[in-house]
C-alpha cells in the first residue's frame, strides 16, 4: 500500500511538474481547443493541488 500510494504522489507530482514547466499561455490555449473552460480548468487545479497536499502528508505519516 505504501509503494501505491508513494508512486501515485510521484505520478501526480511529475505531471503537476511538468504543466508548471510548460508556459501557463500554452497550457490555456491547448485547453481551451479541446474545450475546456476556465472554471473547469481552476476546479481541475485545485483538486490536483489539495490531491498532492494530501498525498505528502499520508506519506509523511506512513514514513
Amino acid at each position: 500500500m505504501k509503494t501505491a500510494i508513494t508512486l501515485s504522489v510521484l505520478m501526480v507530482v511529475s505531471v503537476l511538474w511538468l504543466l508548471v514547466m510548460g508556459s501557463f499561455i500554452t497550457w490555456r490555449n491547448a485547453l481551451r481547443e479541446f474545450g475546456v473552460g476556465y472554471w473547469l480548468r481552476l476546479t481541475v487545479a485545485l483538486v490536483v493541488f489539495v490531491w498532492v497536499i494530501c498525498g505528502i502528508a499520508w506519506l509523511g505519516d506512513l514514513l
